[in-house]
């Protein structure tokens, strides 16, 4: 079968790898959809290890990386599989980790309890975002939001999603933050209640002026999770894979600024995802904004690198 495999920085291609057969409490899965998560697919296509692993990435990255969020329809299923059947719509929980092969690929096997139904007015496009949106689910879920003032610093695929889970939740508002107009116009769209442009030229006079109650920071960046600890007084949530230095002072412990445990998404994660789906409360197509084959994969990244594009969907 066909996958992705990144051979060196800036080289990957399409290779020929064996396809997988579904164990005894597996499904085989006919990939419809796998979408990028942009922060992964960019650095490791750069030679840049996300973790700041010394020695890491090692190249050739295995086939199918860093393809991990995927959707599909259940093509074969193994002896002991329970509750899936072939035919069934699915998407995947989580990643699959080495040394078992990415999901760029036409097909994966994976047990049966790493996938899960998604509604059936849920397109594969959107259902293949399910691992982050369950991902960001558990690391918001563990702060009250009903009734606060909330903000959103950075929009890309995981704030997005972001911003329309504390809606969900009860926040009276939800401040959208980004340096492209692009973005900001975008979160209007899905339900902020303000934006706020945080390049050089904007002005964030609204946030010294009103606080925020609570906030998520998906930008994994020191400026971005800076933004969110100056200007936020109560919990701070660090999804993005923060970098750099951000700066923790006596003046935000006055202002009762603090940074929550993470958790780990489990069953309560997946099934708030699966009701925001099926009440139509959770849009995880619109900020898909290219459509690829996996011959143009090193295309789509550029896009990404380019600020052109928030997710790209790549199909077999």
């Amino acid at each position: 079968m066909r996958a992705i495999q990144i051979m060196a920085p800036g080289d990957a291609r399409v290779v020929d790898v064996p396809e997988p057969e579904a164990d005894d409490g597996e499904v085989l899965v006919k990939i419809s959809a796998c979408v990028t998560c942009p922060h992964w697919d960019t650095t490791l296509f750069r030679g840049i290890d996300i973790f700041d692993r010394p020695g890491h990435p090692e190249y050739p990255i295995p086939a199918g990386f860093p393809g991990h969020e995927v959707s599909g329809e259940v093509v074969a299923a193994g002896p002991k599989v329970r509750d899936l059947a072939v035919g069934d719509r699915v998407a995947t929980l989580e990643t699959a980790g080495t040394p078992v092969p990415g999901f760029y690929a036409e097909y994966i096997a994976r047990p049966e309890g790493t996938v899960t139904r998604i509604p059936d007015n849920t397109s594969y496009a959107a259902g293949a975002s399910m691992e982050m949106a369950r991902y960001v689910a558990a690391h918001i879920h563990v702060i009250e939001v009903g009734g606060l003032r909330t903000g959103v610093v950075g929009l890309g695929p995981a704030g997005l999603m972001a911003l329309q889970m504390f809606r969900a939740m009860g926040a009276s508002e939800v401040v959208a933050i980004d340096i492209l107009p692009s973005r900001l116009e975008l979160a209007a769209e899905l339900g902020a209640t303000e934006t706020i442009d945080a390049s050089a030229g904007g002005d964030t006079t609204a946030l010294a002026e009103q606080p925020l109650a609570a906030s998520v920071d998906c930008t994994g960046a020191e400026a971005g999770m800076q933004l969110a600890l100056d200007h936020t007084h109560g919990p701070v949530v660090p999804f993005g894979v923060t970098h750099g230095n951000p700066s923790f002072s006596t003046r935000h412990w006055l202002q009762r600024t603090w940074i929550p445990r993470r958790e780990s998404p489990g069953k309560e994660a997946t099934e708030f995802v699966l009701d925001l789906w099926g009440r139509g409360l959770l849009d995880t197509e619109k900020f898909i904004s290219a459509r690829l084959p996996f011959e143009r994969y090193v295309e789509g990244v550029q896009l990404l690198l380019d600020r052109q594009a928030i997710r790209v969907l790549f199909h077999p």
